[in-house]
């Protein structure tokens, strides 16, 4: 009888987690094991996972992240499948306890968690990689915990979006979320509503109507308030010139951008710097 492994506690204190990466191109398969006060985290960057959980497949795809339980059973062949890319990322239930507590994240975890299992779906790739790579590095270690630390706050910030995001009526699809969050993360680049769709994934048809359902407007009207916001920050905290901000914004016809801050703000920007801003003459 295939013997069973038990993954614990043990191996990884007195730090805080281990984890590992599998990358291959090959039929590959894990044997079948459960667990000893820890969880485990799998972030599936490419191909396809299939995990065997108490006799029941769960099928993983690009981006999913989903936790496995202490209590949980992983059964013959536990994971397997070819051509895959993922992480699995192993805590104590300890740890995890301790951060939910002390951060105050138990809520957005427990609402991402239907049935006990923490599920999402990340296409921000690059934040998740970037954070698990450098974890991969420094795990145990000191330094390692304090990555752990900032990758579930990350977690939940992108599991929780900003708070003007969709409506309680209509939760926004994640996608939309994740497409929303990764525009706003990078703000200095002048993106163009062309290059939404293949951010996205999605066809230009697609994005106009997701944007006017969830977000009551256009893409380019979204897009030209995010710049517009941007603008009223620089305003408010830096010395920035009002020409300087509108070049770097990519607003080239300065009268258009007095007009569309005015429109917005009620004021031009000249006389917004003067009533918020605290370092500004």
């Amino acid at each position: 009888m295939e013997e069973v492994i038990t993954v614990q506690a043990e191996d990884i204190e007195p730090f805080n987690y281990v984890l590992h990466r599998i990358q291959t191109h090959k039929a590959w398969a894990f044997p079948r094991h459960n667990h000893n006060r820890v969880l485990e985290f799998y972030y599936l960057f490419q191909g396809e996972l299939v995990q065997c959980l108490d006799e029941n497949d769960l099928v993983m795809g690009e981006g999913d992240f989903i936790s496995i339980g202490e209590k949980e059973f992983h059964g013959v062949k536990s994971l397997r499948g070819r051509g895959f890319d993922f992480f699995n990322l192993i805590i104590t239930v300890d740890y995890w306890n301790r951060l939910q507590d002390a951060l105050g994240l138990r809520s957005v975890f427990e609402a991402h968690s239907p049935g006990g299992r923490l599920t999402a779906r990340l296409l921000r790739k690059s934040w998740v990689t970037e954070d698990l790579e450098q974890m991969f590095l420094y795990q145990k270690s000191p330094y390692g915990d304090i990555l752990l630390t900032r990758f579930f706050l990350n977690l939940a910030a992108e599991l929780q979006g900003p708070p003007e995001l969709g409506s309680k009526n209509e939760p926004m699809p994640l996608w939309l979320k994740s497409l929303i969050l990764e525009v706003e993360g990078r703000s200095s680049e002048l993106l163009k509503v062309g290059d939404l769709a293949g951010m996205a994934h999605r066809s230009p048809e697609h994005i106009s109507r997701s944007f006017r359902q969830y977000l009551g407007k256009t893409p380019s009207g979204w897009l030209n308030d995010q710049k517009l916001d941007r603008a009223a920050l620089l305003l408010e905290h830096s010395n920035t010139a009002v020409l300087d901000i509108a070049l770097s914004l990519g607003f080239d016809n300065l009268a258009y951008f007095y007009r569309l801050f005015k429109k917005r703000f009620g004021v031009p920007p000249a006389e917004y710097r003067k009533s918020h801003s605290l370092i500004s003459p």
